[in-house]
């Protein structure tokens, strides 16, 4: 994203920062303007890291509202608007394999399994291309974040942002219509979780009915009444960003060179944030130095610290065909804790109204049964702990590949860590509820004959999958921390 000189103030950006939520709302937030500072003097690195897709658009249409200047919003995917199936959230597996990186995962050592990694390829992100899922992460997650050096950060500081969303973006949840998610919801509470926020429920998504309220669509659609300071280039790959000392001065497409004026924001998501860096020449100066890539700027934190948290199914079959979904795949949740006097949500279990449209994507073992018999169970640990994968560095090494793709590693610290007999036992517990056996039939996976620790564990390792929620590829940290590539200003 390119800004051009305007004439109402300065944009000033300090060392790469990512703000999940300041953006969305208040361009005069302390960290992105100050009206004090001199054009003439550069002593920070000028350029803005937002590392998530989504956020493009909706940057790009706060600048333009804020009449800063002239806002170019470089897109490497199609355009969104006016395609049925990209914006009516049921038919979201009739998407083409053109809206999607389809990333994938190193061979395991042993198995030689790979792992898709899905990411959106359009513009709008990844909203215009999941479930549109909306949850408000624990405030104790945003305190813990401050206690590591993200001043401003607090889940105090952050809550206005996330109401100021809720004016721009639909939200809505779903009724209890399916009678698979009623089943789930009626087994959690026999169990004794509460229907509430925390606890079992329905999910609540960023919806208007079955039409996604996206970023995209909250912040730019109807494209025909953008602001005539706002450009978008679709399908326009950036290869690398061009600069002058330290000063980011153009980006370098598939279609050309496109010069900035003013500022360069990148938002590039979740997975390849440390590639444009990398190949502009921001990163760990040695491992630069041996790609023949010229140092702009020595950041040895980036690509270093990427972080996921694994789920694993628990398939069961049902006694006869239930409808695929209501509206989306996934509609009823349950947030939990797993361990007496945790304060914050450590566990999401996540139904699946049925799991044969997955066609073995869960694992090595799992076909889908009979057509619409069989119901997906999927748990994961939500703590930034329980969820860390082995910091291995693993982005420098895609430069050389000759498609330039990023091939992801996990490491086993998040499998040795992950899945409790805690998440196992409830996931098999809701499944001997009255409410479930009304539906159920058998469990297919693990199987009721998988009981024994090292059993269940070489089941995790065959059929584990992501939960597609990646973060740290340039983590942020204090100014003091040598290894955050991110950090206040």
């Amino acid at each position: 994203m390119c800004i051009q000189q305007g004439n109402r103030r300065d944009l000033r950006v300090g060392r790469a920062w990512s703000d999940p939520v300041s953006l969305l709302t208040d361009w005069n937030h302390r960290w992105f303007i100050d009206q004090r500072h001199d054009k003439k003097e550069h002593h920070d690195l000028r350029l803005y890291f937002n590392w998530r897709w989504q956020r493009g658009s909706i940057i790009a249409g706060r600048l333009a509202d804020a009449n800063i200047g002239s806002v170019l919003l470089i897109e490497a995917g199609p355009p969104d608007e006016g395609i049925p199936a990209m914006m009516d959230i049921s038919r979201l597996f009739e998407l083409d394999s053109g809206t999607d990186w389809a990333f994938l995962t190193k061979p395991k050592k042993h198995s030689g399994r790979q792992i898709t990694y899905s990411r959106a390829r359009m513009r709008g992100g990844c909203g215009n291309h999941n479930d549109c899922a909306y949850l408000v992460p624990p405030e104790a997650n945003f305190d813990s974040w401050r206690e590591l050096g993200t001043d401003g950060w607090s889940g105090k500081d952050v809550r206005p942002y996330f109401e100021h969303l809720k004016e721009r973006v639909t939200i809505e949840q779903r009724p209890e219509r399916h009678l698979v998610s009623r089943a789930f919801i009626e087994a959690g509470v026999a169990l004794g979780l509460p229907k509430v926020d925390f606890g079992i429920g329905m999910l609540t998504l960023n919806v208007h009915g079955r039409l996604r309220n996206s970023s995209s669509v909250a912040y730019l659609h109807p494209l025909t009444s953008l602001p005539p300071n706002l450009e978008i280039q679709t399908d326009t790959l950036v290869g690398r960003i061009k600069f002058i000392g330290s000063v980011a001065s153009a980006c370098l497409t598939g279609r050309g060179r496109i010069a900035a004026g003013r500022e360069i924001i990148v938002c590039a998501g979740s997975i390849q944030p440390p590639q444009l860096p990398l190949s502009s020449g921001i990163g760990d100066a040695a491992d630069l130095r041996e790609l023949g890539i010229d140092v702009v700027h020595h950041s040895p934190g980036v690509g270093k610290h990427p972080i996921d948290h694994y789920s694993v199914p628990v398939i069961f079959e049902t006694a006869a065909p239930v409808p695929d979904r209501h509206i989306t795949p996934y509609e009823a949740i349950a947030m939990l804790n797993t361990t007496p006097g945790a304060q914050s949500v450590e566990s999401q279990l996540q139904l699946g109204p049925t799991a044969g449209w997955v066609n073995g994507r869960f694992g090595d073992e799992y076909q889908a049964s009979t057509p619409k018999r069989d119901l997906l169970l999927r748990s994961s640990r939500m703590s930034p702990e329980a969820g860390a994968t082995g910091s291995e560095n693993y982005l420098p090494r895609y430069l050389r590949r000759a498609d330039n793709r990023p091939q992801l590693s996990f490491g086993r610290r998040s499998l040795r860590r992950e899945y409790s007999a805690r998440e196992r036992f409830v996931c098999r517990r809701l499944g001997q509820t009255e409410s479930f056996k009304r539906i159920v039939s058998k469990e297919l996976l693990p199987g009721p004959d998988i009981i024994q620790e090292s059993d269940l564990r070489e089941y995790i390792r065959k059929n584990c999958q992501t939960y597609y929620h990646a973060a740290g590829t340039c983590r942020a940290g204090s100014a003091n921390d040598p290894n955050a590539v991110a950090s206040p200003i």
